[in-house]
């Protein structure tokens, strides 16, 4: 008995070699019974939600800028004059109080410069003084054919002559304004073509005495009675010359304004300055005569008839001018304020009540079967190495709520597609995922648009669309890298590569 034992162990050491080095021993349990197992699980859970929302904005205007419209109303006060002067000593012309009104809009293209139109009133009055004795040589009376020399001296001689004219200023503006200073500054200049809108003269006292000796009578002519047609006579007495109107042409006048600007309000600034205006082409349009006058009563008198010392022979050309002080108001349209609609998250905790159906298998060892099996030590195959390299490049990253791929994205793309063509079997599952926030519904679209951006780009690169599949799974799977923030790091798209293989179940 002992010897068939021996014999035995003999024959089975012959029979079954040992190991080889590189062989592995794999021994299979495949004993197994089942048991079925059904739980029910209630849980509450808080959920981070959001609801889209939107509310209405006020954007203030900004008073700040000063371009734009203004309304500019002006009142000046000063000293003008007709701007001429009478020949001889005694003779002489001086100015009077000047008024000036204005409005006019302006429109400021730069916030330092603009052009301004508008419309002014204005008034020029100048007092004329004349004085001395005018002689006439070899004057003939028309009644008698007599010639006589005829002198008349002119005694405390005083008129006044006064242009209201319209005009039209046309100008350009300079302002300089800083937030900090508590005045800025103000100019303009600019030309105002004008036109009068009365042109009158008054003599307001003076005396003319008429002499020479008048042959046809053998008399003097300043012995003869006041009553009659020569004699000492109060000149602004009679009606006929003692006032009457100017002829005048229209003007151009050039104009500058300079001052301060002091703000009342963020629309209104008050200015306070000086202002200036010359008229540049002669105002005077009368015929130009000698001093005297005949009464048409008495046609046979030999002087001119009288229009006031504006027309006189020995008056100058006429330039109206006016300089003064100003205030006025610049009113500064702002825009009103704009209203705006925006869109927000409003975010929350939401609360779910959650009952799980969860069925259970149990797995119960009941019998062993062992198999030793000799094998190689399998090696990685090559669709295993390129998943090990696309996996290095898998996770791809996306900014707040967009599906837009960014210029490092598209780099670790295009290192993925080589890798991918040199493995024509290997397809490649792209998985789309999104942050917690926002809502579940939405996050599930923008995961799966990431995917698919993903894909679009890599078929691009000429990978098949055949060998892609496109999965998304919203807010649900966090990502457990931990290279960017929680929120940031879950918005992104992972690249699998996938082995299709044959599986055999050993009975």
């Amino acid at each position: 008995m002992k010897k068939n034992l021996w014999i035995l162990c003999v024959a089975l050491c012959v029979q079954l070699p040992l190991p080889a080095q590189n062989d592995t021993i794999i021994r299979h349990y495949n004993d197994t019974t089942y048991r079925q197992v059904t739980d029910t699980v209630l849980s509450v859970t808080s959920i981070p939600d959001s609801t889209l929302k939107h509310r209405v904005e006020v954007i203030p205007a900004d008073s700040s800028d000063r371009r734009g419209h203004y309304i500019e109303a002006h009142v000046g006060l000063g000293y003008g004059s007709l701007g001429y002067h009478l020949d001889g000593a005694l003779n002489q012309v001086n100015g009077s109080f000047s008024a000036l009104l204005q409005l006019q809009y302006a429109y400021f293209f730069h916030p330092n410069w603009g052009v301004g139109a508008g419309l002014w009133f204005t008034n020029y009055t100048s007092y004329a003084r004349i004085g001395g004795l005018y002689t006439w040589l070899d004057q003939k009376d028309t009644d008698t054919e007599i010639h006589y020399d005829h002198h008349a001296l002119v005694l405390r001689w005083r008129e006044r002559q006064t242009l209201h004219n319209i005009g039209i200023p046309i100008s350009l503006q300079f302002q300089m304004r800083k937030e900090h200073w508590k005045a800025g500054l103000f100019a303009s200049v600019g030309i105002a073509p004008s036109f009068s809108v009365s042109h009158k003269y008054r003599i307001q006292e003076g005396i003319i005495e008429h002499s020479g000796f008048y042959p046809a009578w053998n008399l003097w002519l300043k012995d003869i009675d006041a009553t009659h047609e020569f004699g000492i006579k109060d000149d602004y007495d009679r009606e006929s010359y003692a006032k009457g109107s100017l002829s005048v042409r229209p003007q151009v006048a050039l104009f500058a304004d300079f001052g301060a600007l002091v703000p009342l309000n963020k629309q209104i600034d008050l200015f306070l300055g000086c202002y200036g205006n010359v008229v540049a082409n002669d105002a005077n349009s009368s015929a130009k005569q000698e001093i005297g006058w005949k009464d048409s009563r008495f046609p046979y008198v030999a002087m001119n008839e009288y229009k006031g010392a504006y027309t006189l022979d020995m008056a100058s050309a006429s330039h109206p001018w006016e300089a003064g002080v100003k205030i006025g108001i610049h009113w500064h349209y702002i825009a009103p304020d704009k209203e705006k609609n925006v869109d927000y998250f409003d975010y929350f905790e939401r609360q779910d009540t959650a009952v799980q159906y969860i069925s259970r298998q149990d797995t119960i060892i009941t019998a062993r079967q062992d198999t030793t099996i000799r094998v190689n030590k399998p090696s990685p195959s090559r669709i295993q190495k390129a998943a090990q390299e696309v996996e290095k490049l898998n996770k791809i990253y996306f900014a707040f709520d967009s599906y837009q791929l960014t210029n490092k994205a598209k780099r670790l793309l295009t290192s993925m597609v080589d890798i991918l063509n040199q493995e024509p079997d290997a397809k490649v599952a792209i998985c789309g995922h999104a942050s917690t926030e926002g809502q579940t519904a939405y996050n599930d679209i923008l995961s799966r648009r990431r995917a698919q951006a993903v894909a679009d780009y890599l078929i691009r690169l000429g990978l098949n669309k055949d060998r892609v599949e496109i999965r998304s799974f919203g807010s649900r799977v966090p990502n457990e890298d931990t290279e960017y923030e929680e929120m940031r790091r879950d918005r992104r798209v992972e690249v699998f590569v996938i082995e299709e293989t044959e599986e055999t179940e050993n009975q």
